[in-house]
This record gives structure tokens, sequence and C-alpha cells, in this order.
């Protein structure tokens, strides 16, 4: 109801809204969202009474907020006389959005069953914005065996009944329904249930019959109408309304940037950029960069006063300054200024606003550097603690640890990490998993379980029995009888198991995944079973991490890929220099933004200590980590910076240079090197200049330890595509080694240098670590020790001998 208001003021007050401006991309080519914390849609549903309905997290704004030790006080500063108005109101625009169920966060098809009925996906409408008209339209299968009289799917929206998919009988697919969907029905957070109910028989029904079964499809679609809110000004409200945590699409967010920017404006751009990439998650984040105002919807605007975009109306600029001021080109936009009256202010602007964004208030405000407290390295808000036992109710809300129903589906509990984990003998990591499941008369503890593993690799089940039958082992053998145990365990047990999780297993970004196997005890046809079995993963259940130590062999483009390593080693980025070219194109600009965006949502804080310098500058920068981004037309002058790894950048093409007969002898256990080298310059040779990228990982020349991670492209449009492909689930884990050569999206990598070390160990952990992955340089050590032992006992014996002819002659 309250939605139904907010419509009539939003129509009575002549809002102009705007087609799919927050986009350029139509839904259908959006990413697909939850990749990270996304539960599975069989544990998101919730067959509880009062809300049965999937639970989706979303992840929250004020996540990862840097630490600031000390802030000035911003003072308010009121708009400046003679601000010119924006254009005059339009009549009310709608736009429309078609959106599918895994857009939604479906992460596949909504399977049905007789023991688990209700599936659903969670979502929010953005708070600027009321719906004014929806549509579902619905495509799935049903089972042919089941009676039409009795079985059907039922939908609802937060409760309220929107439609019912009949079943057929003999007819398995159904596709192309239409569904109104009452406007009144929406709220802020909405939930779309569906609700199986099937017989393939008038009387008796087994509820796990294979019979009993309906699937909708993930490719079903809700249309949406949609009509803007009066824009609200106001700083307080930030990250509002350039960042909505209810809307789970893309975030698009134009930015603002005069041409060949200086670095203090890259950097402070990077800073923002990075603050909405750590808040879009899993959503992902684009940043496309223009040097005017975009035609519509919001945008951010980055400069110093003396480069400010006409129009704006914002008076002088007296210091940092914060604002948002009305979009020229759209009534109903808005646009975040992040203006400085020079270089430094600017970045202090930047550095303030992803501070204490939330603190501010009003529509402009001149604010005071803040002074961060120092990072410690690994101390990343996204990442899991390593230096203690950690809760899985620090990872994810409890309700997530629940599951409802014979079969719920898994239950998942994502997350982060560095990859340079190394643990002696490659030990795993203890966790102990504590766990709720009714026994008794209700589950068949005989065949009944709960199977755990990571990343969809199995690791260990949990047979329920065995922990009944241990509890009851003190008692007298009449207690032993199995009807006896049953009444004895009628109550929920709760259980502790430690399992251990390989440390080959654990990567940057990772999901433990819980998955309870139960079956009714008097299974039958005409066997009535509960219908409200409900299960749960303690949110008091730990994993360890402390027995880790911080080593690996770089470079590793998969670690880069995965979790940002080793730049995000440092989760504000202080010990990263970013390497652009000396006049970078705007397009170029948005590659870095998207990539700053990336690193921002893989810390989970803003990359508040960046730094950005041309290549002739960086003898300035040789302490840091260097990440160089841009066309190989613009980045000739940094090519020197590739001279520890044999890739060349030469003109628009890359080079591989073959091993010399030197590097031959000493790398002569390293078989096939020389036959990887001739791969890759095959496809780089037959790649269009202008369409192909790179990601080559080198040693830094500056500094022993310190890596380089360049990337290149022959075009721009090349090199805007690098970070959606890093992005896509589906290709990013093909990046590996130290050359990924990107075709089209697709990539193809290739180790074909050398490798280094980085972190540290323990002394006597040392051998272990260099001989864990060379058997034939142990061998070697071996037999140069017994050759060593040999010539000591040797010359040991031959003194004895000597001393004993000694004896004998005197």
């Amino acid at each position: 109801m309250f939605r139904g208001v907010l419509l009539g003021l939003a129509l009575t007050s002549g809002l102009t809204a705007h087609a799919l401006g927050a986009t350029p991309s139509s839904p259908e080519t959006m990413p697909g969202a939850g990749r990270e914390r996304t539960p599975d849609a069989g544990r998101q549903a919730q067959a509880g009474s009062s809300a049965p309905a999937l639970s989706v997290p979303m992840p929250s704004a004020d996540a990862g907020t840097p630490r600031a030790s000390t802030l000035d006080l911003p003072s308010a500063v009121p708009p400046a006389e003679g601000t010119a108005p924006a254009s005059a109101p339009r009549a009310a625009e709608t736009r429309q959005v078609v959106l599918s169920l895994r857009q939604l966060g479906a992460q596949g098809p909504l399977a049905l069953r007789g023991v688990s009925e209700l599936q659903g996906v969670q979502f929010g409408i953005r708070s600027d914005e009321v719906v004014t008209g929806a549509t579902l339209k619905l495509r799935g299968a049903m089972s042919p065996s089941l009676m039409a009289q009795f079985s059907n799917v039922t939908v609802t929206l937060n409760e309220q009944y929107v439609g019912t998919i009949p079943a057929t009988e003999g007819q398995t697919r159904f596709e192309g329904i239409e569904m109104p969907v009452d406007p009144v029905f929406f709220a802020e957070d909405n939930r779309l249930n569906f609700r199986f109910v099937g017989r393939y028989a008038e009387t008796c029904n087994d509820p796990l019959s294979g019979l009993l079964w309906s699937t909708v499809s993930d490719t079903s679609t809700l249309t949406l109408t949609l009509v803007r809110l009066p824009p609200q000004r106001d700083l307080s409200r930030l990250p509002l309304p350039f960042f909505e945590a209810r809307d789970r699409q893309q975030v698009v967010l134009p930015f603002v940037i005069q041409t060949n920017p200086a670095n203090e404006v890259l950097e402070s751009s990077g800073i923002v950029s990075s603050w909405f990439g750590q808040m879009a998650g899993f959503r992902g984040a684009s940043f496309p960069v223009s040097a005017s105002l975009p035609a519509s919807r919001n945008g951010i605007v980055v400069a110093t006063a003396d480069t400010l975009p006409p129009g704006l109306g914002v008076g002088r600029i007296e210091g940092p300054t914060i604002a948002i001021v009305p979009n020229p080109n759209d009534a109903s936009g808005s646009l975040l200024l992040v203006a400085g009256r020079n270089g430094q202010e600017l970045v202090s602007a930047a550095r303030a606003l992803v501070v204490s964004g939330r603190t501010l208030g009003g529509q402009q405000a001149v604010v005071g550097a803040p002074v961060l407290a120092k990072r410690k390295p690994y101390d990343a808000p996204a990442w899991i603690p390593t230096d203690r036992p950690v809760r899985f109710g620090e990872l994810v809300d409890p309700s997530e640890l629940q599951a409802t129903g014979y079969a719920p589906g898994a239950l998942r509990v994502p997350f982060r990490t560095a990859p340079d984990l190394y643990t002696w003998r490659r030990q795993g990591f203890p966790a102990e998993i504590r766990y709720r499941a009714p026994p008794g008369p209700i589950v068949d503890l005989a065949v009944s379980r709960l199977d755990v593993g990571i990343n969809n690799i199995y690791l260990a089940s949990m047979p329920l029995a065995e922990d009944a039958t241990r509890r009851n082992a003190w008692l007298p053998s009449v207690f032993q009888r199995e009807d006896v145990r049953q009444v004895l365990n009628s109550g929920d047990a709760s259980t502790a198991r430690r399992i251990d999780v390989p440390a080959y297993d654990v990567f940057g970004q990772n999901a433990l995944q819980f998955t309870f196997d139960t079956r009714p005890l008097g299974r039958g046809a005409c066997a009535g079973i509960p219908g409200d079995l409900r299960m749960a993963v303690d949110p008091d259940s730990t994993i360890d991490f402390s027995r880790a130590n911080r080593i690996t062999s770089l470079p590793n483009l998969a670690f880069f890929v995965n979790s940002g390593f080793p730049f995000s080693r440092m989760a504000d980025l202080s010990e990263t220099a970013i390497v652009v070219p000396p006049r970078a194109d705007l397009r170029e600009v948005q590659a870095f933004l998207d990539l700053m965006g990336r690193l921002g949502s893989q810390t989970g804080h803003p990359a508040t200590g960046v730094a950005v310098v041309r290549p002739d500058q960086v003898a300035g920068v040789s302490d840091r980590d260097l990440l160089m981004v841009g066309t190989l037309e613009r980045l000739q002058s940094g090519a020197d910076l590739l001279r520890t790894s044999p890739v060349r950048l030469e003109g628009d093409r890359i080079r591989i240079a073959l091993s010399s007969p030197i590097e031959n002898m000493r790398r002569a256990l390293d078989f096939g090197r020389e036959d990887r080298r001739e791969a890759a310059q095959s496809i780089l040779q037959g790649a269009p200049a202008s369409s192909f990228a790179a990601l080559i990982g080198a040693e830094s020349p500056l500094a022993r330890g310190r890596s380089l991670v360049a990337i290149v492209a022959g075009g721009t449009e090349a090199l805007q595509g690098v970070v959606p492909t890093l992005n896509d689930a589906e290709q990013a884990p093909k990046v590996q080694g130290d050359l990924a050569i990107l075709t089209d999206g697709r990539p193809a990598s290739y180790r074909v240098g050398d490798t280094y070390t980085v972190g540290q160990l323990p002394y006597w952990l040392y051998p272990s670590w260099y001989f864990q992955d060379s058997p034939l340089g142990l061998v070697a050590v071996l037999l140069i020790g017994s050759a060593m032992l040999g010539l000591v006992l040797y010359r040991a014996l031959r003194r004895r001998a000597r001393a004993r002819m000694r004896e004998i002659e005197s």
C-alpha cells in the first residue's frame, strides 16, 4: 500500500523518468548476479508458514568502510547564488525492464519436489522508483504422471496470490504462461515464491516418489514498468542515489573526467570507483568515462576547479569539496561532484568521501583531509581472518544456515582469502562442524547424512546415525534395540564433528557447502511424513586458518584474477602503483576505473593508498608492486618494465623471446618451456593487432620480490573487454600462468618465464617448500648429500686404516 501512495505522489508531481537509463545494455546482456554469497536455490527455499521464501543475502553498503583515526568535520556550504536550474520536469515517464529469474538471484532452474515443494527468489526495488505494472512470463516442465485435477504450481509475491500453473496429464513442458502482477503487491524487498502441489494417485502418494516433480526455468522473466520518484539530493543519503543495495543488477555509473587527466585526477577517480566497486560486490561495476556530462540519470564528476564542466552551478571551490547537484541534462538525474582547487585537495576530497560520506549533510560540503589508520597486510575486510578460528555466523547470517524439508539443497558459507596459504606437508585446515537434525521417529538415521564440500569438491559425509548410536553407547543392552533408540533420540540432536579442509582446495574465493540428505523413517505410499522438517548448521561452527604460513610462487595470473593478489595484500593498495600511458585516452581511463572497482570488490575496501604514475615516473615508486594498464601504442615508453620477462612490447604487437642456449642449459629440467613459448607466439601473430589483449606477469625490475602485472591490448575496445572477461565465471578460471592472451573474450594461458618467491617461512620449513614440486631436485640433493657423506666416511676410514697400520708396524 505504501508503494501505491508513493505512486500517486510520483504521478501528480510530473517527474521525469527515462528508459533504462541506469544501464546501457539490455537486461538480457547483464552479467548474472550471485557469484559470491548467493545461496543455491534449493537451500534458499524456507518452507516456514510465516515467511516461506528464499533468503538471498544482499551485501551491506557499510561493509568494508575504511578506518579513519582523524577526520576534520565538514562544513556545510549552501548552494551558490545564481545556480542554473535544471530543466523543468516533464510529464511522468516510465522505463521498462525485463529480468530473468537468474538475474533475480536463481542459481539455476527452480526444482520443486514432493518433499521440497517451495522455491523462489528474493529481489528489491530501487528506493527512487515505484512499480506501475508487472508481468510474469513462465516456462518450465511438470511430471507427465501428475493428475491434473490435484496438481499445480502456485505463484505468490510477498504472500499475495499471483496465479496458478496447471498440470496437464501426459504433457511435460509449459511455456509462455503470462500472469499480470498487481503493482500494489510490490515492496522495497520482495519474495517471489513457487509452491508445488502434486498427486499421481487419488489415494496414497509417496512424497519421495520420483513421479512428483516440477521445474520452473530460470529463463522465465519478470517485466517491470517503473516510474521514478522526485530526486532527493542530500549527502546524508550517500551512496544513494548512485548505488542502490536493493538493485541486483550490474552497477553502471558514468564518470566525467577531462581529457589528458593528471595523476591526482586519476588517483581520485580510482578511489571513488573502488568505493562503488566495494559496495557493488557480486553485481560487478562498470564506469564509462566521458569528458561531457551524461545525457540522462546519474553520474560522477571528478575535477579540479579549473577543469569543472560548465553548467554545474556550484560556485567557487573553496577547498576539498563534495556535492550532489542536478544533472543539467536531466531534471531527475543527479551528479556527485568530487572537486578541489588543486590535485592534492582533489585526492583529499575523494578520501573523505569514501571514509565519511555517510556523515555528511546538505547538498554541498567542504571537508578536511582525513588521516587514515595504517592498514596491515592481509586485513582486507572481505577476507576471512587467519589468526584465529572464525565462526560461520561471522561469515553469513544465521538464517542462511537453516534448511527445510527432506532434500533442502546446499547451504553455502562463502569466504575470501589471499591465495598464498602454505602449510607444512600441505596439512589441511581444521573445521568444527556443528549441526542439528531431528533424529528418532522422524528421520531414518541409517541412511540420512550431512555432506560437506568446498568449491564443489566433496570433503566428507557425516551420518546422523553414527552420532545417535554413540550418544547411547553407555546404556544397557536392552536400550540398544532400534525401537527403544528411536524413542530415546526423539528430540533434536546437536552434533559436532571435525574435518580437515585440504589446503590445495582453498582458493581466493571459496564457498563451504553443506547438504542435508535425509529420509523419513516410515516411507511408503500410504505413510504420512512430517511436512515441516527443519535442520541447521550451527553458526558457532568454526574454521581455522591460523596454522597457515604466507608464501607462494609468482607470477600467477590466476591469483590476480581470483583475489587481486599480490596487490590486494594491502587492502588500501598502499603498496601498489598504477602505471598509465603518458597521455591516457578516456577509454583507457575507463579500463583503469573498471579494474579499480574490481579490486575494491575483492578487498571490501576502497583504494585510498593507491598511486598513479607514468612510465617515466616509476623510479619514485620502486618499493611498490606495479600494475600497468593501457594500449600497446601508448605504452611503448613502459616496455622496458618487462625486461625481466621474455614477453616484449614492440609497436602494436607482442613478441616472445626464445631462450638462449645458456638459458636452455640452466633450465634443462623445465621440459616444454620452448614449446609453450612457440605456441603463445603463434597465437599472438595470428590475432588481429587491434582485437587482442594480454595479461602479463613478471617480477618488477625495480625491486626483488615486487610484482608487475601488465594489462595491454592492441586497441581500446579490446582493453575495455578485459575486466568483463575477468568477471565471467566461465572464462576467468582459464587465466593462469604468466601470460594470458585474450581473443574475442576467450583466454589462452601459458607459462613462458621464470617464477620468484614472495613471503616468509620459519627456516625449518624452507626445505619442504623448495622441494614440494621438485622431486628431481630432491633426488639430486640426496645424491649430492650421499656423495658428500660417502667422501667424509671414506676419509675417516682411510685415516683409521693408516693409524692401524702404524700400530702394526710399531
